[in-house]
């Protein structure tokens, strides 16, 4: 599920932006690239709150504390709401300024700052659904919350179809439609949620708390969040650093990276889809206490995330022909897209167990280290081979290409060293001790908070004693027969479980529990 819903959004995505350079035009289609490309650096470093929840709640869900996975939801929103605030000030002030920094005309700055005050509130919407959605993955209804992402990315494509062809839609009036599209499917999963009943042993962390005072919590998720949110600002600051090094060689230049970063998002979407769900799998694992399951989930994701990777570029190659002329009207970004395809095509299937081992060492608790690594290949291989190439050489777009798989090539190695390196009992008995920390931390809270109740309810559980004590001496008849009918109840509670683990006995329980376990 996690692969086909990452296919289906980045597709969705590189549909629209072929949607836009049709209708549109060029011009358009730059702003769109240039608004996405800025917003998004903002959006990928706040997007480190929202991470924090696959990790850090998959091992509390596999502890079995449930307050604590309310709670890593509840401020993962709240920060992620919080903090994109002043980045709607930012963008919104200076984008046209930056559009024109690019080289573009005042047209191409205009739309640019115009889409990018509906592009905002989209962020807000959409990163607040992603919580969601990763929460649901956590709790084992990854099922649900991957066809519900998918139907929706279907129905967003099709109303922009439907605003272009048939109302002349401009690109703020197709930002609307993205705002109300993700709205909608927001509130009805939500309801959906309550309806089904998933978020009963959740609520008291997740809406009868305030999770901001649980400071140990806070201090544990910004812990997580930091590194992550740093790898992620600075993957995504990456390819706009080598698209300021594109706008070196011209404007045509700019414009083909940026459609070129759509493409390599669809590739991307494959192997974080295996590293996302190996990073819920894993952290669930060791929060169990099975280090053994562990590795074998995290070897499986990296052998899968190659395979899928070399499926992906064969179809790819496949489609280079036909690509270039869907996604731009200009012939010349059509034959630099057709010349860059088969490079992007062959380092994707280097940069997949990078990825995939980014995640899975993230799983471990070792963001930190993980990011550590990501950044020293960044900022040391792939930054300074992409400004020889194009400031000092001033060759094409080939050389920042290479760039980009020569750094992605390095990081693959390292990851997957430390990953092949780990010591999983000690990881998984690191990662026990802290949930369980968590624990007691939370009720001694809980417990000075309420000292007043408790002492009132410690006087009404002696009444309650008493009372029983009384029962009990007047009816010590009935008490026995009672206990004659625990006996039997428990004798055919016993039976029930003969029958749930006798692999010889068919049931309805263990049909439906086979049918589950086999689909997930």
């Amino acid at each position: 599920p996690f692969t086909f819903t990452g296919i289906i959004f980045t597709v969705a995505d590189l549909v629209v932006l072929g949607f836009v350079s049709q209708y549109l035009g060029t011009d358009a289609m730059i702003a769109y690239i240039l608004v996405d490309l800025t917003v998004g650096t903002t959006s990928e470093f706040l997007g480190g709150f929202i991470e924090a929840v696959s990790s850090l709640g998959s091992m509390a869900y596999g502890a079995e504390n449930y307050f604590i996975v309310g709670q890593y939801v509840q401020l993962a929103t709240i920060l992620y709401t919080v903090c994109q605030i002043p980045c709607f000030i930012l963008w919104g002030s200076f984008m046209k300024e930056i559009v024109l920094l690019f080289g573009f005309g005042e047209g191409v700055a205009d739309m640019a700052a115009k889409f990018v005050l509906v592009c905002l509130p989209l962020e807000i919407t959409e990163g607040i659904h992603e919580c969601l959605m990763d929460f649901l993955e956590v709790v084992e209804h990854e099922l649900y919350a991957n066809m519900f992402s998918c139907i929706a990315a279907i129905v967003e494509v099709v109303l922009i179809w439907v605003g272009l062809h048939y109302y002349d839609a401009d690109l703020v009036f197709l930002g609307l439609i993205c705002l109300g599209n993700s709205v909608f499917f927001l509130v009805l999963n939500v309801m959906f949620c309550i309806a089904l009943g998933w978020l009963e042993k959740y609520e008291a962390g997740l809406i009868r708390s305030f999770s901001l005072k649980n400071k140990p919590m806070v201090k544990e998720l910004l812990k997580t969040a930091a590194p992550l949110a740093v790898g992620s600002m600075l993957a995504y600051a990456e390819w706009e650093l080598l698209t300021i090094f594109a706008a070196v060689l011209g404007e045509a230049e700019v414009a083909t990276w940026g459609v070129l970063g759509f493409v390599w998002d669809v590739f991307e979407s494959t192997t974080e889809a295996f590293g996302d769900a190996g990073e819920v799998r894993v952290s669930y694992q060791l929060g169990k206490g099975r280090p053994e399951l562990a590795k074998l989930v995290a070897y499986k994701c990296m052998f899968m995330g190659l395979t899928m990777s070399m499926v992906m570029s064969t179809i790819f190659l496949s489609l280079s022909n036909v690509l270039p002329e869907f996604l731009t009207t200009d012939e010349t970004i059509q034959d630099m897209l057709k010349m860059l395809f088969p490079i992007i095509a062959l380092g994707n299937v280097t940069m997949s167990v990078g990825m995939v081992c980014w995640a899975l060492v993230g799983a471990q608790l070792r963001y930190p280290l993980a990011t550590a690594i990501a950044t020293l290949c960044s900022f040391g291989i792939t930054l300074p081979l992409g400004a020889v190439f194009t400031i000092v050489l001033n060759y094409d777009l080939k050389g920042l290409t290479f760039s980009v798989i020569a750094g992605y090539v390095m990081t693959a190695m390292l990851l997957s060293t430390v990953l092949l390196m780990s010591d999983w009992e000690k990881l998984s008995d690191r990662i026990r001790d802290k949930m369980l920390a968590n624990v007691d931390e939370d009720s001694s809270s809980d417990d000075s908070s309420s000292s007043s109740s408790s002492s009132s309810e410690d006087e009404d559980d002696d009444e309650e004693e008493e009372r029983k004590n009384d029962v009990h001496d007047n009816l010590g008849g009935e008490i026995n027969q009672k206990k004659s009918e625990e006996t039997d109840m428990s004798s055919d509670h016993a039976m029930h479980q003969a029958v749930q683990e006798d692999p010889h006995v068919t049931s309805p329980d263990r049909i439906v529990n086979r049918v589950v376990s086999w689909w997930g």
